[in-house]
This record gives C-alpha cells, structure tokens and sequence, in this order.
C-alpha cells in the first residue's frame, strides 16, 4: 500500500511539472505574438502623429510671424507719428547766429607780409530743412582779424590789420539723433578781404566741409560747429581755414 501511494504521487508531480511547463509556453510565445504585432502599429501610429505636429507646430510659426509683422507696423506707424508731433522736427526754416574763431592753417602771407584776417567772426546762417533731412543754407560773416607788427629789413615796424567778409552757400544733411540733430554739410563761397598797413584789398574763392551738433527746444536751437576750408589764395606755407564756434537761433 504505503509504495502504491509513492508511485500515485510521482506520477501526479510529473503531470503537473509538464502541465506548468506546458502554461509557460503558452504564455512566452502570445508576448512574442504581441512584441511582433506592437512594432508594426507603433510604426503606422508615429508618422501620423508627427505629420500633426509638424502642421502645427507651421501654424504657430506662420501665426508668430504674422502677429509680429503686425507689431512691427504699429510701432512704425506710431513712431512716425510721434515724430510728427515732436518738437524737435527736422523740416523747416531756421535763421541762426554764430559767433567764433578762424585761423589760417600755416602761416597765410601776401607778398612777403603775414596776414591774419580771420580771428573773431560773426556771422548769419540761414537755411531750409526738407523732411527727410536735406538742407540748402546760406551765409554771410565778418572775421576781424588780428593785429600783426612785423620788423622788416630796414628795422621798420609793419603794422598789418587785415580782416575778412565771407558770403557763401552750403548743401547738406540733417539727422536727427536722440538729443541733438547732427549736421553735415559742404560749403562754398567767396573771402573779401580788406585792411590796413598798405594792404591792397582782395579776394578768395573757399570750399570745404561743415559738421554741426545742435540741441533743440520747441523753436529754440543752440549748438557747436566747425569748417575746414580750402581756398584759392593758400599758398606753399598754408593750407586753408579751420572756423570754430557757437551757434544759435530759431527755427520756424
């Protein structure tokens, strides 16, 4: 009895290991079905949802550009408008009055004699800014000059007092920056020159360029400028007028 028992029981663990080993089977070979038929639906899936993103993402984009070009167009817009508005405009006529100093680069003589008929100059520069920043001026000034005492080679003392008067036209640029406007320009005209000491009078054709920075108020203006000019009377000991000063008027 007690070996029939043994052997029943034998035979039962061995049913039972083929029937788990049979389940396991089963089991590993429905993962693997399941493995093979995700990889294809993962892949018809993926392109379907990427094309979606990628329309939106061209949307968004075009969306963005759009609203931009928009902002873009209203500060422009407003910006102009502003300008329009604003005290400091660049169009317009001025009337100005200057006030400084010329000197000859080298040293400016007329046979044999130095002359200095620059030094102190006052002057009127009037002018008309178009809108977008051209500017066609004209001026006229007065330079008084220095005394000059010279010992020549008799042990004489030459007293020489030559000064100047300049009348002339400019063509320029205005651009208007935060605070100030600044100005470039050419100029062309003509010197007079007159003066004492046996000086005989004559006259200079001048040209050359002109940068001005000028701070406005509503129609009150006030600023610095400065020349170079070449002209005809500059000799091998001389080349040309360096003109210094104030500046200050209105603008209508």
């Amino acid at each position: 009895m007690p070996i029939a028992f043994v052997g029943l029981t034998a035979s039962a663990l061995q049913s039972a290991r083929d029937s788990f080993s049979q389940t396991n089977s089963a089991r590993l070979l429905l993962s693997d079905q399941w493995c093979v038929d995700a990889k294809p639906a993962f892949r018809l899936l993926c392109p379907s949802k990427m094309n979606k993103w990628d329309v939106s993402a061209r949307k968004v984009a075009c969306r963005a550009v759009f609203a931009l070009g928009c902002f873009v167009f209203i500060q422009l817009v407003g910006a102009r408008g502003a300008r329009a508005e604003s005290p400091r405009k660049v169009a317009g006529f001025e009337a100005l009055g200057t006030l400084g100093y010329g000197v000859a680069v080298g040293d400016l003589t007329v046979r044999d004699t130095e002359v200095a008929p620059y030094g102190v100059i006052l002057g009127l520069d009037l002018g008309y800014t178009l809108p977008f920043g051209l500017r066609i001026g004209a001026d006229v000034s007065h330079g008084f000059g220095r005394r000059i005492e010279e010992t020549d080679s008799t042990g004489e003392v030459v007293v020489t007092h030559v000064s100047s008067s300049s009348f002339g036209g400019s063509i320029g640029y205005d651009l208007l920056l935060p605070l100030f406007r600044l100005r470039g320009a050419a100029d062309l005209g003509m010197f007079l020159y007159d003066g004492q000491g046996g000086y005989i009078p004559g006259a200079s054709y001048y040209i050359g360029p002109k940068v001005a920075l000028i701070w406005q108020y509503h129609a009150f203006e006030l600023g610095l400028q400065s020349k170079y000019l070449l002209t005809s009377a500059d000799g091998p000991d001389n080349h040309g007028v360096v003109q210094v000063g104030l500046m200050s008027g209105a603008r209508f």
